[in-house]
């Protein structure tokens, strides 16, 4: 009897330090998302934010808050409560916003708290299938030929597709005219109507349109297996052309090392788990996580990237 006693009040003080040891999560926590419903960001987010429930034991809630370029998601975080229950999916674009908007008045590593790295993934071109060019190359040739005559379509200065565009154009030294849209599946429309000549954008929306405009290239260093025969643009001769696009996770400044800890454990489980890094996969998204410290170096690695881009393009504020 005695035995049995020591044993339930061992057991009951375990259960007691356990459930007072973790004082993060107590309530749902929230991931914002600058884009609308459906996009890469938004698919990811979602596969994110039901696995982490699980872990978690409180329910993570994906909220779309699209619109001024990603600044109403952003600025929703960046005045948020440290307290880890208002996360951002942060876009890496966000190193250069500064850069291409004049809105934007944040300083990203003194006014947001990394958490983890979420993923990677290619953008790719997509062409106007009207146009006489068959692959890259011609598509190039085509447009040096013809400058200031071709369109490129953009949704709003200083996001991914927005920097992609703006050094392809550089390195290739075409001249082509910027037409401003307020989300992807507009540029789409109009590629496969012929209203508009390129456009850069992630393989989520672009993959079902690929038998009616052309995928010429896409832009990171190696080949994706959903595009398998289309070549990156550095093998088309850019050499070191490397423009992937990325997610991460991130916090409002001042957050506490506790939240911070579980949520990036939290985050690392989640992508480690063979079916969310297979759900990724269908979107065209490698599963990567990582520590704080490394997100934050990345960031400021990309700061340097888009700082030159905007100074050889001479790109100002707008």
């Amino acid at each position: 009897m005695l035995t049995l006693r020591i044993a339930l009040t061992t057991l009951f003080a375990a259960i007691s330090f356990s459930l007072g040891a973790q004082s993060y999560p107590l309530r749902p926590v929230r991931i914002i998302v600058a884009t609308g419903v459906g996009v890469s960001d938004d698919v990811s987010s979602r596969v994110i934010a039901e696995r982490m429930s699980t872990l978690l034991g409180q329910q993570v809630i994906v909220e779309n808050r699209p619109g001024a370029g990603g600044l109403i998601a952003q600025n929703t975080v960046l005045k948020a409560t440290p307290n880890g229950y208002t996360l951002l999916y942060a876009g890496g674009s966000m190193a250069g916003a500064r850069f291409a908007n004049a809105a934007v008045t944040y300083d990203l590593l003194r006014d947001f708290t990394p958490i983890s790295l979420v993923g990677e993934s290619p953008f790719a071109l997509g062409a106007n299938p009207t146009l006489p060019a068959r692959d890259i190359k011609e598509f190039i040739a085509l447009a040096k030929s013809r400058p200031n005559k071709l369109t490129y379509g953009t949704i709003g200065a200083g996001q991914m597709p927005y920097w992609s565009v703006m050094l392809f154009n550089a390195m290739t030294g075409i001249q082509a005219l910027d037409v401003p849209f307020k989300a992807t599946p507009e540029v789409l429309t109009d590629i496969v109507a012929g209203r508009i000549d390129y456009y850069i954008t992630g393989l989520t929306p672009l993959l079902p349109l690929k038998d009616r405009l052309r995928i010429l290239a896409v832009t990171t260093r190696a080949r994706t297996p959903q595009l398998p025969d289309i070549p990156t643009l550095i093998e088309t001769g850019l050499a070191n052309y490397d423009m992937p696009g990325w997610g991460s996770i991130m916090g409002p400044a001042g957050m506490q090392r506790e939240p911070v800890e579980i949520l990036s454990k939290a985050i690392h489980q989640t992508l480690a788990t063979p079916d969310v890094r297979e759900r990724f996969e269908k979107v065209g998204t490698t599963a990567m996580s990582s520590t704080p410290a490394e997100l934050r170096k990345r960031y400021e690695l990309w700061i340097g990237i888009f700082g030159k881009i905007a100074k050889d393009v001479g790109l100002k504020p707008q």
